[in-house]
């Protein structure tokens, strides 16, 4: 089944809508990925016909109404479009777009991202509270995350990410390597850990499970009862070689205290799993560069699925390295920074300009 990413868009306004929607579907098209187009006025597709890039499809249906008959048209547009093909994500562009999105997709089984293209941030706010999926804000200069009760995402990191994971090729084990980073005497995480690899007993190909830096007695025990390795994590240089060999990276618990882990194994370009709380929501964009799940047979599904797809482990852990480069990356954290401090980041050096643009979603 094709994938692409659909856009739902209020009543055309010159440069698109917000100055947003052009720059959104040509980039996306550079890029090759597959989209559609829903007017909630169809009086602006001669307008829209003229811009569309190639590769984007209007979905028309003739009929031209205003009010409440044109938003029930455009809702069951919307729908149709999210049972024809599977959506990576959805971009609703203006306000209007973002209630009658926000209507249609609270509560579906389809679980894609949404960004609201929205030039009022409190809006924005008020638009993603109690949203049952990732969220996303955009404006013209940046994409930020969002959490469901408004505000923007924290990550836990505190410093860059170590250059040694975005230089390290991949070099995955023979046998299917899972893996995770946790808190040495962290009893609960290390049991959620455990509780997974139980669950994927008899699996085939069988799997192998590490876990990544030190662990108390405790902890070590639990384990080694699971038949769980110890991987040697003293250092960015040991978890990097650790991460290389592994095929999926997993944080299973649902307090979002391994960030720090995550953000190093997708540097390393592992795609990796977690659970829909606002730390991993951060780092994560559901489906484009890994996975979140909220119960442990979607994280057991994710797996497999990963597991049996080489190309699919691949594309999603190449994701995963390019977003944790824009995101967290040395110059990124010191042109933000410098502009933090209202310093231009002029030091920044010229061969990583591309670090220093707007991180991308």
């Amino acid at each position: 089944m094709t994938s692409r990413v659909l856009h739902l868009v209020s009543r055309l306004q010159p440069g698109g809508r917000g100055q947003t929607l052009w720059p959104t579907m040509l980039a996306l098209a550079d890029a090759g990925m597959a989209q559609s187009l829903v007017l909630m006025d169809v009086r602006d597709a001669p307008q829209a016909r003229l811009m569309l890039p190639v590769g984007v499809q209007l979905h028309e249906d003739g009929t031209a109404r205003t009010g409440l008959p044109a938003i029930r048209l455009a809702a069951n547009a919307l729908r149709e479009e999210l049972t024809g093909e599977a959506a990576l994500a959805v971009h609703l562009h203006g306000l209007p777009a973002g209630l009658l999105g926000r209507h249609v997709l609270r509560g579906s089984s389809v679980q894609a991202p949404l960004f609201f293209h929205l030039d009022n941030e409190t809006l924005a706010a008020r638009l993603v509270r109690g949203l049952d999926r990732s969220a996303f804000l955009v404006q013209r200069d940046r994409v930020e995350a969002l959490d469901a009760t408004g505000r923007g995402l924290p990550t836990g990191l505190s410093a860059p990410i170590d250059p040694v994971y975005f230089h390290t090729p991949r070099a995955e084990a023979e046998t299917p390597l899972i893996v995770t980073t946790g808190q040495p005497g962290d009893l609960v995480y290390a049991q959620a850990f455990v509780q997974l690899a139980v669950m994927l007993t008899g699996l085939r190909p069988a799997l192998t499970f590490g876990w990544i830096g030190e662990a108390t007695p405790a902890v070590q025990q639990m384990l080694q009862a699971a038949q769980i390795t110890l991987l040697r994590g003293a250092d960015a240089t040991d978890r990097a070689q650790a991460l290389r060999r592994a095929w999926v990276y997993v944080a299973p618990d649902a307090t979002g205290l391994d960030a720090r882990g995550m953000a190093e194994a997708m540097a390393s370009g592992v795609p990796c799993l977690g659970r829909q709380v606002p730390a991993y929501r951060a780092l994560i964009v559901h489906a484009l560069s890994g996975y979140l799940c909220n119960r442990n047979n979607d994280l057991i599904a994710a797996i497999a699925r990963l597991v049996e797809a080489a190309p699919l482990r691949h594309t999603l852990g190449d994701a995963a390295r390019t977003r944790a480069r824009h995101r967290h990356g040395h110059h990124r954290f010191r042109a933000s920074m410098l502009l933090a401090h209202g310093l231009p980041p002029v030091s920044v050096p010229r061969s990583a300009a591309a670090l220093v643009e707007p991180a991308a979603a």
